[in-house]
């Protein structure tokens, strides 16, 4: 018996069909699997950051023991310090000698205190300077414990602190269940009607990427017959560069190293299967005007924040082109502060900025 046909158009596009719809399930499927990944990563993150904590917590626990035990014993050094101080003052001061071993004196018969044997004297005197210099030493070990337990405190805060941190910039921050370093949901989210908007929406939505670009710029290329064109290219320009900094976060995060993959924005997308930013796009240098000439630099310099760069500025070579050639031919300019700081810093979109062919 012949299976009846589920296409009215027979068996060729219900065949069609199958084909389509296997071909939209795999990615569902490599998605599903990057993102049971990428869960599992995070736990031993959270695992090993907990094992620190608990390493830290043991440290501070043998700094204060030692630092109990040296108490005692200065306490103790103190004590026999305090005693030798005695003996050797009974030894000197005038009065009776009995307890000393020495004969006392006779006052009624006009015979004076015996003298205590210098030898001895020395000896008591030696003995407590020993025990000083014992109680000095004692004190100086237990000031360098405290100091040793405070700086192991200090670290598994930072730990803490740090793990924190990261866990909260690695946690997806959308509904739909795309994992940190992927680009294509994030996209759009920032598409706005307009280009200043999608700048907007990723100063809100993108949490390593610092939006200093002066809006205007943006603006004045609402009016040209390809905005809506440019404001797609922007939004996924945007998506991939915070993409390419998580990725690059929570490599590090984990210990791996950044790798060759990301040791730039166009190697990230080199190593995309489907990247959402073409790596022709992206250009890490300009001819010797732009990034040399003094109106060339000048040109390129934006505002960064002052925790990055205490001057408040940098010059911005790196680019991506939104636009193609012909003017305006937007350009959208970043510093990548993903090695150091972890994020990247959007201080230019607007129309080409000038050139050796426009100078």
């Amino acid at each position: 018996m012949h299976r009846m046909p589920r296409s009215p158009f027979g068996p060729a596009a219900e065949q069609r069909c199958d084909v389509t719809a296997h071909a939209e399930l795999m990615p569902l499927g490599r998605r599903g699997a990057e993102l049971s990944k990428t869960l599992a990563e995070k736990d031993r993150l959270a695992e090993k950051y907990k094992e620190e904590a608990a390493r830290y917590r043991k440290e501070a626990a043998r700094n204060r023991d030692l630092a109990e035990r040296e108490r005692t014993a200065r306490r103790a050094a103190e004590a026999r310090a305090k005693s030798c101080a005695e003996s050797a003052d009974r030894h000197t001061a005038p009065g009776p000698a009995r307890e000393m071993g020495h004969p006392a004196a006779d006052p009624e018969r006009g015979e004076p205190a015996p003298r205590p044997d210098p030898a001895e004297t020395d000896e008591l005197r030696a003995r407590l300077d020993a025990a000083e210099r014992e109680r000095d030493g004692i004190a100086e070990l237990l000031r360098t414990a405290e100091e040793e337990r405070d700086a192991a405190l200090r670290a598994r805060d930072a730990a803490l602190r740090a793990r924190d941190s990261t866990m909260a910039r690695l946690r997806p921050r959308r509904s739909d269940g795309t994992p940190p370093g992927e680009s294509g949901s994030l996209q759009g989210e920032l598409e706005a009607p307009t280009l200043r908007g999608v700048l907007e929406r990723a100063g809100r939505h993108c949490s390593l990427l610092v939006v200093t670009a002066d809006p205007d710029a943006a603006e004045r290329l609402e009016h040209h017959r390809k905005a809506p064109h440019w404001r797609r290219r922007l939004a996924a320009a945007l998506a991939t560069l915070h993409a390419y900094a998580e990725a690059k976060s929570l490599a590090r995060a984990h210990g791996r190293g950044a790798g060759p993959g990301l040791a730039n924005l166009k190697a990230y997308c080199d190593s995309r299967s489907f990247p959402t930013l073409s790596p022709a796009k992206v250009i890490l240098s300009e001819g010797k005007f732009a990034s040399s000439s003094p109106r060339g630099k000048a040109d390129r310099k934006f505002r960064v924040p002052v925790e990055i760069i205490p001057s408040g500025y940098a010059v911005m070579v790196e680019h991506i082109r939104i636009g193609d050639g012909a003017p305006p031919a937007p350009r959208l300019h970043y510093l990548d502060d993903t090695d150091r700081s972890g994020l990247v810093v959007i201080g230019f979109f607007g129309e080409h900025l000038t050139n050796a062919s426009t100078n």
